[in-house]
C-alpha cells in the first residue's frame, strides 16, 4: 500500500496523546534524512475463562502498517510493518524539527498476513481503522512509542487484527497455506448488525451491550468460516444455532470454527463478553450426547461435534481421551472435504460423518479403538466406522 493508498484508506487519523520530544536544537530547519523507531502497543482487555473481560493491559501490535505523516499538509512521508515485538524504525527526508506524527494502521500488506480492519458502513466497506500519535518533531535518531488506546475506540480494531494474525499463521503452518486470500474485518463502536461471516469479511458487534472487539474467541470462530470458505467446504444452510440439536450440516460448520477458535489458541473454552458480564463454554469438560438409537442423519449439537474434534486433537496427556491426535491433523480435515467424495450417510453436504471418514482415509484405522470409545461411547452418536479407505474392525 503506497502513501495515496493509506491516505485514500483512511478517513482521519486523530492524534492523541501529548506532545513528544522535541528535535535536536542543531537540526531545526536542515533538510535531509531522519529516523523515527519505537514500539507500537495497544490497550488489550483479555478474556477471562468466565466469559468476562480482564482489565486493560497493553499488548505489542504485531505486523501493522505504520506511517511517518507530516502534519502540515498529511503527506506519507515514510511507510512499514511493525516486527513482531511491535517495534518499527522508519526513515525519511524531512527537514529538522518539523512537525510530524506516528500512524498506525491496522492493515498488513504481508502476503502471508493479508488482513484489513475496516469501519462498518451500509454504503460499502467503509476506511481502514487507525490511530494517530502525538505530534513530534523530527530528529536525527528519535524514539517514540505509540499507545493505542481504548478511549480512542481504536484499540478494539487492533486487537482484532492482532487476534486475526494469530489466525494467518496457523493457516499458513497446519493448513500448508503460505500466502493467504484476505479477510477484511468490519467493526466499530455502535455497530448492532450482528456478528456473521460473508464472503472472505467477518462482521463483528460494537454494540454496548455486546462489543465483540475483545472477544477473541469469537473473532478466531467467524475466522473459522472463512477457512471453510476458502481453504475447505461448507455446506451449512445457515440460520440460528444455539447448541441445540440441529441440521448435521450447520452444527458441523458451526462446531468446527468453534473449535478452530479453541485450536489456534490451544485452550478448550470459547468466551463472549456482554454489558452483564459474559459466558463460556469448556468443549473439554463439557459432554453433549447424540440419541443412539437414531441414523448418522440425525440433528446433532455442534457443541458435541467441537468436543469431538477437541478430543481428537489434544495430547491424550491433556485430557481424559486416548486418541493420539493432534490439532494439525484435525485441520487438515478441512483440505480433505474440500475434494473429497462424500458418503451421503450424513445426510448430504460436509458435516461430522464426512469428517470422521475423512480421519480413517486419511490417518488409517490405527485409532479405531480410541476413536470408537470419544464417538460412540463417551457422545453416543451412531457412526459406522465404515469410510471408504477401510472400516474399522
Amino acid at each position: 500500500m503506497n502513501g495515496f493508498a493509506l491516505a485514500a484508506a483512511l478517513l482521519v487519523a486523530a492524534c492523541g496523546g501529548e506532545d513528544g520530544p522535541p528535535a535536536d536544537a542543531g537540526n531545526i530547519g536542515v533538510p535531509g534524512t531522519y529516523t523515527v523507531q519505537g514500539v507500537v502497543r495497544y490497550e488489550d482487555k483479555p478474556p477471562l475463562d468466565t466469559g468476562e473481560l480482564g482489565p486493560i493491559t497493553p499488548k505489542l501490535s504485531r505486523g501493522i502498517s505504520v506511517a511517518v505523516i507530516a502534519e502540515d499538509d498529511g503527506a506519507t512521508l515514510a511507510m512499514g510493518i511493525t516486527g513482531d515485538d511491535g517495534t518499527y524504525s522508519l526513515e525519511f527526508e524531512g527537514v529538522g524539527g518539523e512537525p510530524i506524527h506516528i500512524l498506525a494502521v491496522a492493515s498488513s500488506t504481508v502476503p502471508t498476513r493479508p488482513i484489513n480492519v475496516r469501519h462498518t458502513s451500509a454504503a460499502g466497506p467503509g476506511p481502514i481503522h487507525g490511530f494517530g500519535g502525538p505530534t513530534i518533531a523530527a530528529g536525527i535518531d528519535t524514539m517514540h512509542d505509540v499507545l493505542v488506546t481504548v478511549d480512542s475506540d481504536e484499540a478494539q480494531a487492533f486487537n482484532i487484527f492482532d487476534t486475526l494474525v494469530d489466525v494467518m499463521d496457523r493457516i499458513r503452518t497446519s493448513l500448508n497455506t503460505p500466502t493467504p486470500i484476505p479477510l477484511t474485518a468490519f467493526w466499530q463502536v455502535g455497530n448492532d448488525d450482528g456478528t456473521f461471516y460473508f464472503q472472505t469479511a467477518m462482521f463483528l458487534l460494537g454494540d454496548v451491550s455486546d462489543d465483540d472487539g475483545f472477544d477473541d474467541t469469537v473473532i478466531i470462530h467467524e475466522a473459522g468460516h472463512y477457512v471453510e470458505d476458502v481453504i475447505g467446504r461448507s455446506d451449512s444452510p445457515g440460520g440460528g444455532h444455539d447448541g441445540s440439536p440441529t441440521n448435521p450440516r450447520l452444527a458441523w460448520s458451526e462446531g468446527f470454527a468453534t473449535y478452530f477458535a479453541m485450536a489456534v489458541r490451544d485452550i478448550p473454552i470459547y468466551m463472549d463478553s456482554n454489558a452483564g458480564g459474559g459466558w463460556a463454554y469448556n468443549a473439554d469438560t463439557s459432554l453433549t450426547k447424540a440419541v443412539p438409537t437414531d441414523p448418522m442423519t440425525q440433528p446433532v449439537s455442534e457443541d458435541m461435534i467441537s468436543e469431538i474434534l477437541w478430543d481428537m486433537g489434544d495430547a491424550p496427556a491433556a485430557d481424559d481421551d486416548v486418541v493420539a491426535g493432534s490439532h494439525e491433523l484435525v485441520l487438515a480435515l478441512q483440505t480433505y472435504v474440500k475434494t473429497a467424495t462424500l458418503r451421503p450417510a450424513g445426510g448430504g453436504g460436509v458435516d461430522l460423518v464426512d469428517a470422521l471418514d475423512g480421519h480413517f482415509n486419511t490417518n488409517g484405522l490405527t485409532s479405531c479403538t480410541a476413536m470408537r470409545s470419544v464417538i460412540t461411547t463417551v457422545h453416543t452418536f451412531p457412526y459406522d466406522f465404515a469410510a471408504t479407505g477401510g472400516s474399522c474392525p
